[in-house]
């Protein structure tokens, strides 16, 4: 998503599983439909799993709750919203709807893996990633407030050149620090030597500087320096640790990272930075896939 849509354009794409946490990720999609005045697709998916009849006592649930919600969301200042039942397999379905939307943003509670596999495999976020191109909002608590601070993860590539710009232009008038890792505390080169160290600090931080003035050009009217506040911060650490140190100590509303393009049973094991944040940060994470 090079050109954030329109506010007339945007639409969101909201997954309902029936549980409080997607009741979460319902309020926050609520909440930024509202504010750009977007379209909202509420989506629950049954699983086709399930025995015929079984199956069909679930979907009259679904559809009374899907009811209330869009009566809720109307009645909320959403003006187009719509329900969608579908019978499938959760990420798969997911990102068909979001393609037949064209949605600008996927939104979708937090999930807990049952089981080992699972947890190897990935959770229906990480599939949505992995499989899909569209951004990925993954809500943890309701929605209390505006996003006002912003924690941007930044490793000078393009993907979270990306994941900045789509902060900037979702969230104008939030404060945003750009935060960027560098060295290990595992292992370094420059062992104790603080002034070494001291020195790469700076380096990384005048980097961190040029990055950003590179990208300003990049939005245009979307940033305006006297709305929109963006910190460059250094530290020290892998980036994991990085980001979320940083997250628990200073508590941002919001954590946006940059992912990947990856395939295979590697990358379903091993992870990537862009999934150990989501499945271990305090905040509401949004992820951006390269080709969104």
């Amino acid at each position: 998503m090079s050109d954030l849509a329109a506010p007339s354009q945007f639409r969101v794409l909201v997954g309902i599983d029936l549980t409080d946490r997607s009741r979460n990720a319902f309020s926050r999609a609520v909440d930024l439909a509202r504010s750009r005045g977007a379209a909202l697709t509420l989506l629950h998916v049954t699983s086709d799993a399930l025995p015929p009849e079984v199956a069909t006592a679930h979907d009259t649930f679904a559809t009374d709750l899907l009811c209330d919600l869009v009566s809720k969301a109307q009645a909320e200042g959403v003006a187009n919203a719509t329900q969608v039942l579908v019978r499938g397999r959760g990420y798969e379905t997911i990102i068909e709807q979001a393609r037949k939307d064209n949605a600008s943003l996927i939104v979708i509670g937090t999930h807990r893996p049952s089981s080992i596999i699972q947890d190897m495999l990935g959770t229906t976020a990480d599939r949505v990633l992995r499989y899909g191109v569209f951004p990925l909002l993954q809500v943890r608590a309701k929605a209390g407030r505006a996003y006002n601070t912003i924690l941007v993860a930044v490793d000078f590539s393009s993907a979270s050149q990306k994941a900045l710009e789509l902060a900037v232009r979702l969230f104008p008038q939030a404060r945003i620090v750009a935060l960027t890792a560098y060295g290990s505390r595992r292992r370094s080169i420059l062992g104790d030597d603080r002034q070494a160290r001291d020195a790469v600090a700076e380096t990384r931080r005048l980097a961190l500087k040029g990055f950003l003035a590179e990208v300003a050009p990049s939005l245009g009217l979307a940033f305006d320096p006297n709305v929109t506040e963006i910190v460059p911060v250094a530290e020290r650490g892998w980036a994991e640790d990085v980001i979320l140190k940083y997250a628990e100590e200073h508590k941002p509303d919001l954590i946006v990272v940059g992912t990947y393009a990856h395939g295979g049973l590697q990358h379903a094991v091993l992870g990537s930075v862009a999934e150990w944040v989501l499945t271990q940060a305090p905040s509401d994470v949004l992820a951006v896939p390269p080709a969104a």
